[in-house]
């Protein structure tokens, strides 16, 4: 450990004497600017002085010789700036606001004093950054107050920029959970979160959405950057949102809200029948916050606290027959959240010192209960322990200088069981009363062989869900950010430490087992169609410790070559413990910001970079759980297509007894057996149990990275509206992929040979001597190859009219395509031939948003989206070659002979991976709100949104598995017209 800090000291402190310059990150914002008397020379020694205007904190510079100052880590905020210089006027400006993550250019010209008087102005800042090369914007207050937001999820906002696709495969995106979104190409978990300077990413190392969610109304602006971010940020390949919270001021402040919705205030489901009665739905939001000094111009306060009350129907739609053992329905997925947030500032001299913490307990019920379920395969998810602390301190160091030190911990405790492992009753499930007390029970004493199993029928599903998976995770952070500011050169150097760990992880997916079918008729052991074609079980330990660490140090330099051209210079360095064969991951960024005509209207940007990402905490556990020698053990006899033929499986497990209820359920022989194998993977066991299915690490596996490009211009048209245009490029590399090597060529019967371990490991570098007899049924291996190269282009355009004249404005568009190979490739001897569109290949997405004031204080704001969906992936529906993955895709002349195949075919007559254009989404949105003055300066506000305003149906992709009864037919509908109401009381 010591030798990792030292090393990490050591380059930073080298890097530093090389330094080359700065953007705004984080929760910050800088202020910059030359000052020039009327002859248009530069003046030195003037005075600058920024003064928050909600809380009276100032600081001030001293311009040098070149006539430059540069105020780096501001906090976001309204400023005035007051310029001084004996015999000379003195200038303020009052009103500017800084936005987070903005540079702000501000020059001013000094006239000779003839009395003692200030100039005082009012005036925005620069619509255009002429100095920043990355892509994005920021999602401003107004944005945030105005616009409608469907589940009070402010990350819903995200995708008015361009570049930002959510996550489709949810059809309500933007609701709860909604927050889930794909940047230029690249995944979700590929995302970065920050919240005031902090990172606030998933433990687990996902990236939808924060871990703890910072709601609306403790928001107070973010900035989203889509692509060539600077040597600051690394982690990330995709979105960047950078979150700043709410602060006190110098005056006490605060408001209370309630926001209403039901189900009489929408329209039908589009698959709920027309004589069947609406289920209750809606929900309730009810909230309020307070602000104000602790002591005027020095300490303030923050705190907000709110309840979310959320029930969403979803439609089950069974095939007819499949009754009685399942019938159509209508059920609710249940979500209670309470979310509390609070935030301290202090300021004393030239330290300010910030503390935030926030705490979200959120269990629901039907997690993942969207399509052809039965109500006993609800499941339930409880998230109690979601939790935030965040320490920030920085100190002005001198005229030039600042030091940013953040130290952070975000955690988790989490479950997700199916409903038999909970204590809730299943009769009583909707009642407010089982939120604070309901609990995993686990087996509680049984034998998961007692549980009752998963039934999967090509059409729907039925039993017990199983969902059995769990984590207590926390991730630490320390950061410390260094900055100069020095003439023409802004240098920033830091570094950051980050510690996860899952303390425990819970991994008991499938410990009740999961009988697969490949019809609909309900199992009868009478009737060999009936039986099942696969069986699969989850043996051994579900409970592991993983832990991971993070380094990082950056150089960065923003070098003001002339008054058109700025250069953004950069180096990262990224080091992480799970990848055995990386050490030195240096990312450099190249950025550039050129204004041809020195007005500020006009900037041509654009840039290459390196970015490095992450492997998940996930990737460490699932190696120790399905080593060569392990406890934990995924049991599969393999597919098994007998029963197509009226023939019973051979496999004990292949043959199930029927419950009362007309479940398939584990028969006296396969328990037997299953009890023999547990027993030998359990310490103690007469000899050590070999995994035949092993997951295997590579010896000389690397961190995935991605090289990213742009090129842009911004022009502002007028005033307060701007326009741009940038094309996109990134170019994934050293991509990890698991790889079956144990297989082996197609025999004259079509299916897979396997290779021994001699042939697929010949010097014996991956299974041990004691295992190399073992027949193995599957061998995945993490694996870097260039077959796994990603590509992704688009042109992006945007629009932005900044507020004035009672009303603003954005529109985005993007026009994009996206190729990679999946995790899992349909033929391992050459997974190129699984290159192709990616699941998230979106090809066009429009948003535009307006806000406007047409008469008193009556708002309107509006949020039209369409996107043309994602593809689909046509397959057989069944294990044609043997290799224990069922994800084959059909052959002309082989598969056609009943159904033609509706995607294209390649050059060997296959059809090519997500070869089928999916469903497009559009969505109409509308809000308005009436704020009504009351004395004392109180105000009373009254809110009718509505989503979905043209009820448009948004179809959810069908299914690409031509074995099932709903090939291509669309079961799923997003949420049709809803409307919410609400009141809001403010002082």
């Amino acid at each position: 450990m010591f030798t990792r800090i030292a090393r990490l000291c050591g380059l930073a402190a080298v890097l530093g004497c090389l330094t080359s310059p700065a953007f705004a990150q984080g929760g910050n914002a800088t202020i910059s600017g030359t000052i020039y008397d009327q002859a248009q020379a530069v003046l030195p020694g003037v005075v600058v002085t920024a003064t928050n205007e909600a809380t009276g904190v100032a600081r001030d510079v001293v311009t040098g010789a070149e006539g430059r100052f540069s105020m780096p880590t501001m906090n976001p905020g309204t400023y005035t700036i007051r310029v001084d210089l004996p015999g000379f006027q003195s200038q303020a400006r009052e009103g500017l606001v800084l936005r987070v993550g903005q540079e702000t250019t501000l020059d001013f010209t000094l006239a000779v004093a003839t009395v003692a008087e200030t100039v005082t102005v009012t005036a925005d800042a620069p619509l255009i950054e002429t100095t920043s090369s990355q892509v994005g914007a920021v999602v401003t207050d107004r944005d945030i107050d105005s616009l409608p937001s469907q589940g009070r999820n402010q990350l819903s906002l995200v995708q008015l920029l361009p570049g930002v696709t959510p996550n489709l495969g949810d059809l309500n995106a933007g609701e709860f959970e909604g927050d889930s979104f794909t940047s230029n190409g690249q995944a979700a978990a590929n995302n970065s979160w920050n919240v005031d300077g902090a990172p606030l990413n998933q433990t687990n190392g996902g990236g939808s959405g924060g871990q703890v969610r910072i709601t609306l109304d403790s928001t107070a602006e973010f900035q989203v950057l889509t692509h060539q971010y600077t040597a600051e940020t690394g982690a990330a390949s995709g979105v960047v949102v950078n979150a700043v919270t709410k602060s006190g001021t110098n005056e006490f402040f605060g408001r209370g809200f309630y926001y209403f919705q039901n189900e009489k205030l929408s329209a039908r489901d589009h698959f709920l029948p027309d004589d069947d009665p609406e289920p209750v739905s809606g929900q309730k939001v009810l909230g309020g916050n307070i602000g104000g000094p602790i002591l005027r111009d020095k300490a303030f306060f923050f705190f907000n606290i709110e309840g979310i009350n959320q029930a969403g129907i979803h439609i089950h739609t069974m095939p007819p027959e499949a009754a009685p053992l399942a019938v159509s329905y209508a059920a609710q997925q249940v979500v209670r959240r309470r979310a509390t947030f609070l935030r301290t500032d202090y300021t004393t001299g030239n330290h300010n010192f910030r503390f935030s913490w926030a705490r979200e307990p959120k269990p629901s019920i039907g997690e993942n209960f969207e399509c052809c379920q039965t109500l006993d395969q609800r499941q339930f998810e409880a998230t109690y322990g979601d939790r935030m602390y965040n320490v920030g301190w920085t100190a002005i160091l001198g005229n030039r200088a600042t030091n940013e030190v953040t130290v952070s911990k975000i955690g988790e405790n989490r479950f997700v069981s199916n409903m038999a492992m909970t204590d809730i009753d299943p009769a009583d499930w909707f009642t407010d009363g089982w939120l604070g007390s309901a609990t995993n029970i686990g087996l509680n004493g049984r034998d998961q062989f007692d549980i009752g199993s998963n039934n999967e029928y090509a059409d729907f599903s039925t039993g017990l869900s199983a969902a059995h998976n769990g984590r207590k995770n926390t991730l630490v952070g320390v950061k410390n950010i260094f900055t100069f500011a020095g003439g023409n050169h802004t240098w920033k150097g830091g570094a950051m430490y980050d510690h996860r760990q899952g303390w425990p992880q819970m991994f008991g997916n499938n410990t009740n087992g999961t009988f697969v079918f490949r019809h609909n008729t309900p199992f009868n052991p009478a009737n060999a169609f009936t039986y099942p074609s696969e069986f699969s079980i989850l043996l051994g330990d579900i409970e592991f410790f993983s832990k991971e660490a993070w380094w990082n140090a950056f150089v960065q330099d923003q070098w003001r070559a002339n008054d058109k051209l700025t250069l953004n210079l950069g180096v990262r360095w990224d080091y992480q413990e799970l990848p055995s064969n990386q050490k030195d991951a240096f990312a450099p960024r190249l950025g550039f910001a050129y204004d041809p005509t020195e007005s500020g209207r006009t900037v041509i940007r654009g840039g290459i970079g390196k970015f490095y990402t992450y492997h998940l905490l996930n990737a460490r556990a699932n190696l120790v759980r399905f080593g060569v020698f392990s406890q934990a053990f995924q049991f599969d006899p393999g597919e098994d297509l007998s029963a197509d033929d009226g023939v019973i499986p051979s496999h004990a497990c292949l043959q199930p007894v029927r419950t009362s209820g007309g479940l398939a359920a584990i028969s006296p022989a396969c328990r037997a057996f299953l009890t023999n194998l547990r027993s030998s993977l359990q310490p103690g066991a007469a000899a050590e149990f070999i995994n035949t299915e092993p997951q295997l690490d590579t010896p000389d596996r690397v961190m995935a990275y991605v090289w990213g490009y742009s090129l842009g211009v911004q022009r502002q048209l007028m005033a307060n509206t701007a326009v741009g245009l940038d094309f996109i490029g990134n170019r994934g590399r050293d991509q990890m992929r698991q790889i079956d090597i144990s297989e082996g060529p197609a025999g004259p019967n079509g299916r897979i040979v396997r290779l021994t371990a001699a042939q697929f490991d010949p010097d014996g570098t991956l299974i041990p001597a004691a295992a190399r007899g073992a027949r193995f049924q599957r061998v995945r291996q993490n694996t870097i190859s260039d077959d796994f190269n990603s590509d992704f282009d688009s042109l992006e355009l945007s629009l932005e009219k900044r507020y004035s004249q009672r009303w603003s404005g954005r529109m985005s568009y993007t026009l994009a395509r996206s190729n990679d190979v999946p995790a899992r490739v349909s033929n391992d001897l050459d997974p190129r031939m699984d290159y192709g569109r990616s699941n998230q290949d979106n090809r066009h997405a429009f948003v535009t948003s307006f806000s406007v004031t047409p008469w008193r204080a009556l708002t309107v704001g509006t949020i039209f989206r369409a996107y043309s969906g994602y593809p689909i992936n046509e397959t057989i529906g069944s294990d044609v070659n043997g290799d224990r993955d069922n994800i084959d895709r059909p052959v002309r002349g082989v598969h056609d002979l009943e159904r033609p195949i509706l995607s294209e075919v390649d050059s060997n007559g296959r059809a090519v991976r997500n070869g089928i254009d999916g469903n497009g989404t559009k969505l109409l949105d509308l809000s308005l709100q009436y704020i009504q003055n009351l004395p004392s300066g109180h105000t009373a506000g009254f809110f009718w949104e509505t989503y979905n305003v043209m009820n448009w149906v948004n179809l959810g992709n069908p299914t690409g598995n031509r074995n099932n009864r709903n090939f291509m037919v669309p079961v799923v509908a997003g949420r049709p017209i809803q409307m919410q109401l609400g009141v809001r009381y403010t002082f």
